[in-house]
């Protein structure tokens, strides 16, 4: 029996709209894994200073920050769709200008309109799929976004040999990014959910207990993406310099650590269903802490093999359970613009956290890193049991 074309057509639809904040998150994730790698030969190329990296990171963590953090208001205004094709037209703009730029200043300027770009896209996707799909497509997202960042290394490697520069990456981000941009402006009808959302705005106040929930969800986004980021940058130069682990012993550690960050997503994404997304937020944050604690007091080697994949497992559930349940905790008229936020509070904890450290490590020795992690995480649990005190939610 052949199959109607108009049922042919839905179910192809269905997956193409299923499918594409998908494939916009393995897009996002590219420049992750591209600029790191890639630097050196920019460096090389452009005579960048010593201090260029944190430079062209700063520029990009600048505009997703600013973008992420306003994009609630340009949603009700414009539509998520419009959101998006703009994210990415500017994503595709800052990674063309970093494949042609022929002096080392430049390489920030179109920095930040990649991260612009970037915090564009993170912020409607997220808000999108926490108010239209459940925690299980959420999980799939977000590994979506680490298979994008695992693929930037190579896509560099591969430039390097075909071409022999590095240039022809970035122009390979570009396109995708335009791709992917012409996808989502060619089925907008997909993203009418949230922007029907806009209709539902009106003078009446926001209440207190959705403002109050909002700042609580703002700062474990903070607190959560600080304890990520430190853990990942930190703890191969304490193991090494602090605990004297062999390099290689180290290196397997920090790569079990981003392992579980992935599996974890993975596993929310085939298991995310089963459980309430309130209680997996529980389980996440309460053995983060306890693998915290461990890395801290544990003896090196348990440190490194069993308590930091641990940790990796766990904080990746957090993310992506805070952007799930914030239309609960919100309102889905509020979750636009509490999505926005979340996402600048991680960009600004996983950013500011790591510094801060740094500076604290300086002062007080590489050991302090077990301290500093046991602290940020045993923060976001007292902060969490004080957010699910007498919600309905809590049970």
């Amino acid at each position: 029996m052949i199959e109607p074309k108009s049922s042919t057509a839905a179910r192809l639809g269905a997956w193409t709209g299923a499918g594409t904040p998908l494939v916009l998150f393995i897009t996002l994730g590219l420049p992750a894994g591209v600029i790191g790698v890639a630097w050196p030969h920019m460096r090389a190329s452009l005579g960048a200073p010593l201090a260029g990296l944190g430079l062209l990171l700063a520029a990009f963590t600048v505009g997703y920050f600013v973008a992420s953090a306003g994009s609630g208001p340009v949603t009700f205004r414009f539509g998520t769709a419009t959101l998006l094709v703009g994210g990415c037209a500017l994503a595709s703009i800052g990674s063309l200008g970093l494949s042609l730029a022929g002096q080392w200043w430049i390489v920030p300027l179109v920095g930040l309109v990649l991260g612009a770009g970037s915090g564009l896209i993170d912020a409607a996707v997220n808000a999108h799929v926490s108010l239209n799909r459940g925690v299980r497509y959420m999980g799939w997202l977000h590994a979506s976004w680490a298979l994008g960042a695992a693929l930037g290394p190579p896509l560099v490697v591969i430039s390097l040999a075909a071409t022999g520069s590095w240039r022809a990456s970035f122009a390979a981000l570009a396109v995708a990014f335009l791709g992917v941009g012409l996808i989502v402006g060619s089925r907008r009808r997909d993203w009418i959910h949230t922007t029907s959302i806009q209709h539902a705005v009106t003078t009446t106040p926001v209440p207190a207990e959705y403002r109050r929930a909002l700042v609580v969800l703002t700062c474990l986004c903070f607190l959560g993406g600080g304890l990520e980021a430190t853990a990942g940058d930190w703890s191969y130069t304490q193991l090494t310099v602090g605990r004297s682990l062999s390099a290689g012993l180290a290196s397997t550690s920090a790569s079990l650590f981003w392992a579980g960050l992935a599996a974890g997503r993975v596993a929310l994404g085939l298991l995310g269903n089963r459980v309430a997304p309130i209680r997996l937020l529980d389980a996440g944050i309460t053995v983060a802490t306890v693998a915290a604690v461990a890395f801290w007091l544990a003896p090196t080697l348990v440190s490194a093999l069993v308590a930091l994949p641990v940790l990796g497992a766990a904080v990746s559930l957090i993310f992506p359970l805070l952007l799930s349940i914030t239309p609960t905790r919100v309102g889905a008229t509020m979750t636009p613009h509490a999505v926005g936020y979340q996402l600048a509070a991680g960009t600004l904890g996983g950013g500011g956290i790591p510094a801060l450290t740094g500076l604290a490590l300086q002062a007080a020795g590489l050991l302090a890193l077990g301290p500093v992690l046991a602290t940020i995480s045993v923060a976001l649990l007292l902060l969490h049991l004080i957010s699910r005190l007498g919600r309905a939610d809590a049970g």
